[in-house]
């Protein structure tokens, strides 16, 4: 049995290895992520070392260089302070780096005209990106059936939209269970789009707190309504936190100066997955823009 090291986890997958008897099972492999699921149906990560910090998450190095025979349905656990899997892989945390997310504070009224060319800023950038599909379809080489869905999540997104403007929460709940869901892959957009949102109404002095509790308040109901990889990004999102660089993209839209940096970070953004990226970017900025407009 190999023994590899963590770089850096989130603190409370660091407390569960070191302090507590945790259980749980391979629940699916990737070529730089394996998924954990625990008693409890929370998931967990293994990153190979070149991505970024996330919520429930362990960097770690060459086990997916090795790629040791990881299958579904395999046991993990805890002993001594290391994460085993079954009988081949045993991983140190002893000299991991522990990451939480940064807590981000929405602007205050003063800095809204500044956050408002910032993002104007931000989507004209995004225009200029050749773009795969989803929310920011932007390739001549799309296929109708690209097209058909890139236009169905704009139409139902600007309508659940309009109904949280509007502050018509019976109907915005209604609205968004044709969102959820709505696109192909594991992280439907309409799902991405959704932690995009989140995000922005669960930052910390968000001036309108009816929307942070409608989304707690149809928690349940979407996690019905799509996978569970999918719901626990969003489930994350719901509580405030997100991978590494989105955070560091908003402290740098919210607070930054350098207009350099903030395309670096949303560069950044947009590297992540197929599209999920550009979803989530755009539930942010549809967050920010529909905040703005309600004051």
């Amino acid at each position: 049995m190999r023994t590899y090291q963590s770089l850096s986890g989130s603190l409370n997958f660091l407390d569960a290895i070191q302090n507590k008897s945790w259980e749980g099972e391979v629940h699916s492999v990737f070529k730089r992520t394996v998924n954990i699921i625990c008693e409890s149906g929370e998931l967990y990560t293994l990153a190979a070392a070149e991505l970024d910090n996330a919520p429930n998450t362990l960097r770690v190095t060459d086990i997916f260089n090795n790629r040791p025979q990881m299958i579904e349905n395999m046991p993990v656990f805890s002993r001594n302070g290391q994460l085993v899997i079954d009988g081949i892989a045993t991983i140190e945390i002893q000299n991991a780096k522990e990451w939480h997310y940064p807590q981000i504070g929405f602007p205050k009224k003063q800095a809204y005209s500044k956050i408002n060319k910032r993002v104007e800023q931000l989507n004209e950038w995004v225009t200029q990106v050749e773009y795969k599909g989803g929310y920011l379809l932007n390739n001549r080489k799309a296929t109708t059936y690209e097209k058909m869905i890139h236009t169905m999540l704009w139409k139902e997104s600007e309508q659940l939209l309009y109904y949280l403007k509007e502050k018509q929460l019976f109907q915005a709940t209604k609205q968004l269970n044709r969102v959820i869901g709505l696109g192909p892959g594991l992280t439907p957009s309409g799902d991405d789009f959704l932690v995009g949102l989140a995000l922005i109404f669960t930052t910390t002095n968000y001036p309108y707190h009816s929307l942070k509790q409608w989304l707690i308040n149809n928690r349940d109901e979407m996690k019905k309504r799509t996978n569970i990889i999918s719901f626990s990004t969003l489930d994350w999102a719901i509580k405030g936190e997100a991978r590494e660089r989105i955070g560091l993209f908003l402290n740098e839209l919210f607070y930054g100066e350098n207009e350099t940096i903030l395309k670096e970070k949303m560069l950044a953004v947009l590297a992540i997955g197929q599209t999920s990226g550009g979803d989530m970017l755009t539930g942010m900025l549809a967050g920010i823009k529909l905040t703005l407009d309600l004051l």
